[in-house]
C-alpha cells in the first residue's frame, strides 16, 4: 500500500517536470547580433549603398548582412546562406536579435564558398545563386591587446 501511495504521487511531477521541460524546449531561442563597424561589403566586386555587417555575439562564424530591406546571414562553417523575414528582427540600441537560424530561417542556394585571411581582415565570398552575383564580406581581425616584449 505505501508503494501505491508514491506512485500516485510521483506520477503527476513526473508529469509536470515532463511537460515544463517540452515547453521549454520548444521556446524560441535568438541570436544576438553585434555590429562590425569596419567591415567591407561588396557585390560583383561593386560598393554596395546601403548595408550593416553584424556577428553573432556566442557564435562567430555567423554573419549577418542587411542588403537594403534584405537579411542575409551566412554560416561559415557549414557554407549555408540564409534568409529571413525583416519583420522577425528586434533592435535593441546597437544590437540586433533575430529567431535561431534552423527554426524561421530559409536557406537559399549558394555555392564557390571561400574564406581565407588577407592580412589585416578575414574574407569570406559566396555566391548567391537567387542573385547570381558574388557576395564578399571582408571583416576586421580583433586587436590583439597581449604585448609580447
Amino acid at each position: 500500500m505505501p508503494n501505491y501511495k508514491i506512485r500516485r504521487v510521483t506520477v503527476p511531477f513526473l508529469f509536470l517536470f515532463c511537460a515544463a521541460a517540452g515547453s521549454a524546449a520548444s521556446g524560441e531561442t535568438t541570436i544576438t547580433w553585434k555590429p562590425v563597424e569596419t567591415a567591407v561589403l561588396k557585390l560583383d566586386n561593386r560598393a554596395v549603398k546601403t548595408w550593416i555587417v553584424y556577428l553573432a555575439e556566442k557564435k562567430k562564424q555567423l554573419i549577418l548582412i542587411q542588403l537594403g530591406q534584405r537579411y542575409l546571414a551566412l554560416d561559415t562553417k557549414a557554407h549555408t546562406v540564409y534568409e529571413f523575414d525583416p519583420q522577425t528582427v528586434k533592435r535593441k540600441g546597437t544590437t540586433v536579435e533575430s529567431p535561431d537560424l534552423q527554426r524561421s530561417w530559409r536557406q537559399i542556394s549558394s555555392s564557390e564558398w571561400a574564406t581565407r585571411d588577407i592580412g589585416p581582415a578575414q574574407l569570406v565570398r559566396v555566391k548567391l545563386l537567387d542573385y547570381g552575383r558574388v557576395l564578399e564580406v571582408q571583416l576586421p581581425h580583433p586587436y590583439d591587446f597581449r604585448v609580447s616584449h
